[in-house]
């Protein structure tokens, strides 16, 4: 995520003092694509922006869990 203006996915979330998988709760996304988003190895803009979403939410001093996505013709099941 080279856009982030304040630092890289980990950095920010170890500010929070968060594990990858207290980021990918907060996201309502798999705890494997934290990992990947942290090494710039997952490009898929839904998870980004969910990450994205948690971490300012969390820097804002907000505190929120985000629902978990929806996979089309499915039970829920997390990117």
């Amino acid at each position: 995520m080279d856009s982030e203006p304040t630092g890289t996915v980990r950095s920010r979330r170890k500010a929070l003092g968060w594990t990858r998988a207290e980021l990918a709760h907060r996201a309502g996304i798999d705890p494997r694509i934290v990992q990947l988003a942290e090494l710039n190895q997952w490009e898929e803009p839904t998870a980004l922006a969910r990450i994205e979403i948690a971490l300012a939410a969390a820097e804002r001093g907000e505190d929120g869990v985000l629902p978990p996505v929806q996979v089309p013709g499915g039970a829920d099941k997390k990117l």
